[in-house]
């Protein structure tokens, strides 16, 4: 493309033959001669290659490709190629619905105080049939709160129902400025499950979530879905980091919230009622109790992500039910 598009469409593809072309055929086709898509294929394993070939015949589709690294990784690669105005990312087995890209945009564009645009999904199945949608955190919470309301979620503040719960639900319905990344130096930390969440709750420091209440995603339930690991380490591994998101955003969250006005003894009522738990509750507060009040985590805080840190053993074997 000779002039910079509106759009940039980035996808981080891994295993995923059956749903790329889906994905890659959306973009294109609600972007039109607007839109840029690169690929970063995170060395799958499958017919992803061949079948991504094919689509770099569009001059609007740029395809690269890295040995394995991990969906964190390729979208860090991904955050520094884009040329566009606006950022969309789109995961390999997702697809847009028509009108996103301009919707999103335009929100952005109308609310510059915002950082951040979701849109309410689709949810499919891995043939494409639609089985429901996901209404921001009003509805299919993913675990059950702890406590009885008050919540956070009760509030209806988009950034506030995310300490609750990922409400945005995948790393397919974000869109941002291209200027947001560089600015603030944000990126993708090393987490398998909640990089995308951790990512949000980041990006919300510089700006509100704006919601577009409209299902604007295919986001695609199948047997592959990282999400879906069920295995006592995988279950182990993502309530851990689970916690270690909730726990490093909620202090800075809430003192931005009661700069916004909100009344900071019913948010910190609100906080412990609403933060998932997973039956270990001391955890919760040992990470809260490391991460502190400041608007940056400290160093030690984010050491924890290390597979071999001590804590994050020993939290591993606690939520795995054998301590």
């Amino acid at each position: 493309m000779s002039t910079s598009p509106r759009y940039t469409v980035l996808i981080p593809a891994y295993n995923h033959a059956a749903f790329v072309e889906e994905a890659v055929t959306s973009a294109l086709e609600d972007g039109g001669k607007q839109v840029e898509v690169i690929i970063v294929d995170d060395g799958s394993s499958d017919d992803s290659p061949a079948v991504l070939r094919g689509l770099a015949a569009d001059d609007r589709v740029t395809v690269l490709t890295q040995k394995n690294q991990g969906a964190h990784a390729a979208l860090n690669r991904l955050l520094g190629l884009g040329r566009g105005e606006f950022f969309f990312i789109l995961n390999s087995d997702d697809a847009f619905e028509s009108g996103r890209l301009n919707r999103l945009a335009t929100a952005l564009e109308e609310n510059p105080d915002s950082a951040v645009a979701c849109s309410t999904l689709k949810i499919i199945d891995g043939q494409g049939h639609q089985i429901g949608l996901k209404n921001a955190w009003r509805d299919l919470e993913p675990w059950p709160v702890p406590y009885p309301p008050p919540h956070l979620a009760n509030l209806e503040d988009p950034t506030l129902a995310l300490l609750q719960s990922n409400w945005a639900a995948t790393t397919s319905n974000m869109a941002f400025r291209r200027s947001l990344v560089p600015d603030n130096n944000l990126q993708f930390n090393a987490l398998r499950y909640t990089h995308d969440w951790d990512f949000l709750l980041a990006a919300s420091a510089y700006g509100e979530i704006a919601l577009i209440e409209e299902p604007l995603v295919r986001y695609r339930v199948h047997d592959s879905n990282t999400i879906r690991e069920s295995d006592d380490r995988a279950q182990a591994t993502m309530h851990f980091e689970i916690l270690w998101t909730v726990a490093r955003h909620a202090a800075p969250t809430i003192a931005r919230a009661t700069d916004r006005g909100f009344d900071p003894d019913d948010l910190k009522n609100r906080l412990m009622r609403s933060l998932p738990t997973f039956g270990r509750e001391d955890l919760l507060f040992q990470l809260l109790a490391l991460r502190g009040t400041g608007d940056i985590p400290p160093p030690s805080y984010d050491a924890l992500l290390h597979p071999d840190h001590p804590l994050r053993r020993a939290a591993l074997l606690a939520l795995g039910g054998k301590s």
